[in-house]
Formats: C-alpha cells, structure tokens, sequence
C-alpha cells in the first residue's frame, strides 16, 4: 500500500454576504492553497474552481487534488473566496456567466490570475478565507467539514480518495436536447443548460456533487450544447459506473435558475447511448422527467473515452470497452471515508519509574504556567492526541493511568480524571494532572496487561456499536511509559488475543531507561507467534519535532487496519 493518497476535494457555500451592492448579486470563486505540514508554511497555490454567477450559495463544479495526504502527518489546505470583477480584467459579465465550467475555471486559473494573487494584488474582493487540515475533514461525518467565513457565510469542503484503479483519460461528450419545454411565456422561449452531478454516498446519505456546467443556449428548446473535455478522474473518480445526474435549466440572469428537468445516468451509458447523427430516437438518449412529467429528450451526439491527456492527431476518440471492474484491496483511507471512526485511548504511567514528580527534569514534573513548558508526557499527548482527536467524530477519550498504589494495592488500571472519558486532548491532560492531587503512591512494577484487556474490551464494545449505524470503528490505545516491563511473555499473549479485537497498540518510551522489552514486544511474527501485529514501539526522545512524532507512532496503524477489516 502506498504510503500517501491522492485525495479529491469538492468545495460549496452557502449565506454568503453580498459585496456587490442592492441591485447586484456576487460572482464567487475559490483559490485553493496548501501549507503542507504546518499552517506557518507559505502557502502554494494548487487551484481555482470557476466563478458561480450571481450566487451566494454556489456549488462549485471544479474537483481540487491534492496529493501526498499521509495518516499522522497534519496537511493544511487554506480556501480563499473572492467576488469576480469582471471590469477589472475587461470581461463582461452577462458573456461570462453562458459560459461553461471548464471556460470560466480557465478566466480564474490563467497564469497572470496566479501572478496577481501570489503578489497579493488580485482585482477580486475578498469575502474570506478558511484553514482546513485534512483530518478534520476525514474525520467529520461524511467527510464534510465546515468553517465560517471572516465576512459571513459558511464554507463546505468534501474530500474523497482517488481511485488508483479507475479509468483514466480524457472523456469528451455533446449533449443535444430535444423537445424541452419551456418554462417562459409571451412568446419566449428557455435559456437552457445543464449541470452534471455525482454520486457520493456516505454515512449521512446520499448526495449529488457538481462536477460540470455547461454553456447557456439561448431561446432554444431543442439545443445542442458544445462539447465537453473533462478529466475522468474529475467527473466519476475513474468509475464509469458511478450514477450520474444531468440537470437541465433555465438559465435566469439574477441567478435563480428554474429547473426544466432530470435524468440519471452514468458515463459508461453515455458512450453506450452515442448517437452520432443526431437523429432523434428516445430508445438511444434519455428523457427528462420533473414531477413525474415528461419534460423532453436529450441525446448523445458525442461521448467517447481518449485513453491519455492528449487526444489522437486526427481528432479520434476511443471509445471505452465494457469490462467487468476488478475489485481491488481497499486502502486505508477508503476506510476513513467510508465512515470508520478512529477511537483513541491513552494510559499513563504512573510507576515509580519517574522519579518523583516534585523534582524539575523528571518525566511527570509539572513547569510553572509561566514558563510555558511541557514535560515529555504532556508534550506526547498533544502531539499524538492532536491528530488523532480529529477522526474521532465525539472526541471523546478514555484515559486510564497504571503502576500506582491505592492504599495497600498497586492499581495496574485505573481511570485518570473524573470522567469516564476525557473530552479532547484538553481534557486528557487535565485528568492525567489530576491524578496527582489524589492519594496514589507512585509504585512497582510495570504492568500492561490489564490495560490492553481494558482497550481491547472498549475496541470491541465500539465496534459493536458502530456495527448498529452500519460503520466501522477501530481503537488506538497510546501506552506512555518510562519503565521497562518484566512479565514480557504475558505481555506479548496478552496482545496476541487482544489482536483479535479493532485495536492497535502504540507505545511511547518517555526518557532513557533501558526499553529492551519494549523494543521485544514490537518485533511479533505473525506467521509464527499468531495473532496480528498490532504493537509499534518508539522512543520520544528519538524525535525532534511533533510530526515526526506523530508520523512514526501512526506509521503501522493503515496497514493494521486494512489487515484486520479486509
């Protein structure tokens, strides 16, 4: 399995404020940057969707990749929506706005339009911006995600993987309606055009994502629409089974544009349904329907597959042969979109191990709050905890601590904080602190078993529960240790049985000690001991930076996944 993930991001918003005066409506795009790994980074331009005409919800058709995504490593993608200034670059608007998807994307995306905004003087008004990390996005219901806009209003961002093993190349189509009715009167005729939607399914339901607009016909009931070339990986993500959607409308100059009728459909049925002549006959194209009304024909002048970018000297594409698809092992970020909640739970060592806590350079001692310090359990949590609790849809985490007395008994798991699970990282570090204004005795030995009895019980229970909604859920118990364990074949049974369970294992050595068994433990051999390996073992103090903390404790976890849902 690769290492990252070619993902698709679809953009739309809504309640949008109007910058362009009472009798005017705002023509919105997006300029799409990415910060990489921190939100400090400057940031680089990737994209541009088209400009959405006189609208203050628009639906962007334009599909935004964004490369190199990896499980554990933070990826900050900055959206900046402007209002369209025709007059500023000598266009005119009412021209402009007939036009399709693809020709408007080209106004926005040209290279003096990227010269402009990379020296910060685009003519466009801005009407805000908005920081995503993707993990947000994957790890919110339906991999939608929304911010608010510094001017009002709300941004949608949706992500969905690339398919490695779609279909890919060019698809070049012509639609040509036949018969549509009008929706004006006086003797005027519709303005029609037609958007193309797809499918995306999600936990939350179905829904229909633009990937095309076409040019508005004027006064024509029976139009025929200029040809489109669109990448296939941007309309149906490789798939030419995907369900589709063709809207036709009646392009209104203020915006509000009246609906004439639908279809569903797929790509793969748009070259079967190709009638080159132009003839009409209904068995070879598709009838529009609203309201269960026949509203008109539309037929398939032109649909055919170019197998690269670039189309053959003479003009000629090449139709896409029927092939059965070949299903393919999932990966891991299939996984996250397709619903599966990402759990976490963290234990704490409390062993005598540390040190005492009251002693400055000792793994639990607490810095003053003025000297913005963190000791090394704190600073794993956040670094882990930060990323993680982006996956996790309640951000709720159970917190456990072992190694430490009660009384005449030495607790080898118990509950830190007053809550049975801790709400986000702020959270877990306020239980794991408060362990120590109770009555515990920092004690031996260093034993894990009962809390990977305690994770696997809990990584089940999830799964359990997110089987009853048709999802999927997988647990990651953060260890964070200082001590060495001495029951190490106990240990390593105790993980081959809790590997039967939605769970993976990670675990941070905090300071120098001597991790041998540690390091045993993560050396497990499937095909010979049993079980999955579900165990990493990392030293913090071998890491200089959070991410790459984060990046080597979360190296293994897709893989496991993938492992143990496939």
């Amino acid at each position: 399995m690769s290492n990252t993930s070619r993902l698709q991001l679809s953009l739309s918003a809504k309640s949008l404020k109007n910058l362009a005066g009472i009798l005017n409506t705002s023509d919105p795009f997006a300029v799409i940057t990415v910060r990489g790994d921190s939100q400090d980074n400057p940031p680089v331009i990737v994209g541009q969707t088209e400009v959405v005409y006189n609208s203050l919800k628009p639906q962007w058709s334009t599909v935004i990749f964004l490369d190199g995504y990896k499980f554990g490593v933070p990826h900050y993608v900055e959206v900046g929506v402007f209002d369209f200034q025709a007059k500023q670059v000598g266009e005119n608007e009412k021209n402009l706005a007939k036009q399709s998807s693809e020709q408007g994307r080209l106004i926005t995306s040209n290279e003096s339009t990227r010269d402009l905004l990379r020296a910060g003087k685009l003519p466009h008004k801005v009407m805000g911006t908005a920081l995503f990390e993707l993990g947000q996005i994957l790890g919110a219901k339906g991999n939608l995600a929304s911010k608010s806009l510094q001017t009002g209003g709300v941004l949608f961002a949706h992500v969905e993987r690339s398919r490695s093993d779609g279909s890919h190349g060019v698809m070049k189509f012509q639609l040509r309606g036949i018969d549509i009715t009008n929706t004006r009167s006086l003797g005027r005729k519709s303005n029609p055009f037609f958007t193309l939607y797809r499918k995306v399914d999600s936990p939350m339901g179905a829904t229909w994502s633009s990937v095309f607009r076409s040019n508005v016909i004027k006064s024509n009931l029976n139009p025929k629409w200029e040809a489109a070339k669109l990448n296939l990986e941007a309309i149906c993500n490789g798939d030419m089974n995907r369900a589709m959607k063709v809207v036709v409308r009646d392009y209104r100059r203020r915006g509000r544009h009246l609906d004439i009728g639908e279809f569903e459909t797929t790509m793969q049925r748009f070259v079967d349904a190709k009638n080159e002549g132009g003839d009409v006959d209904e068995d070879a194209g598709f009838t529009l329907h609203r309201n269960d009304k026949k509203t008109g024909n539309v037929l398939i002048i032109q649909a055919g597959v170019a197998p690269s970018v670039r189309e053959t000297s003479d003009g000629e594409l090449v139709p896409l042969s029927r092939q059965q698809s070949v299903k393919s092992k999932p990966e891991f970020i299939d996984y996250l979109t397709g619903g599966c909640q990402i759990s976490l739970a963290v234990a704490i060592d409390f062993t005598a191990s540390n040190g005492d806590p009251r002693e400055e350079g000792t793994p639990h001692y607490f810095y003053p709050p003025d000297s913005e310090q963190w000791n090394d359990y704190q600073k794993a949590i956040f670094a882990v905890g930060s990323i993680l609790e982006k996956y996790d849809s309640d951000g709720l985490v159970p917190t456990w601590g072992f190694g430490a007395k009660y009384g005449p008994k030495v607790r080898h798991c118990f509950q830190c904080g007053d809550e049975v699970e801790a709400k986000g990282v702020n959270g877990i570090m306020d239980a794991y602190r408060g362990v120590f204004s109770t009555q515990l005795i920092m004690s031996y030995p260093t034993d894990f078993t009962e809390v990977i009895r305690t994770a696997a019980s809990y990584a089940q229970h999830e799964q359990e529960v997110a089987e009853e909604e048709n999802d999927l859920s997988y647990t990651i118990l953060l260890i964070l240790t200082a001590g060495n364990i001495e029951n190490v074949q106990e240990t390593k049974q105790q993980l081959i049985e809790a590997s039967d369970t939605p769970l993976s294992i990670v675990i941070v050595g905090i300071g120098d000690n001597d991790f041998a068994s540690m390091e045993f433990l993560d050396e497990h051999q499937p095909e010979v001991e049993g079980g999955r390996d579900i165990t990493q073992f990392v030293r913090f103090n071998d890491y200089k930076s959070y991410n790459l903390l984060t990046e080597a404790v979360l190296d293994e976890i897709p893989d496991q996944l993938v492992e143990y849902f496939y």
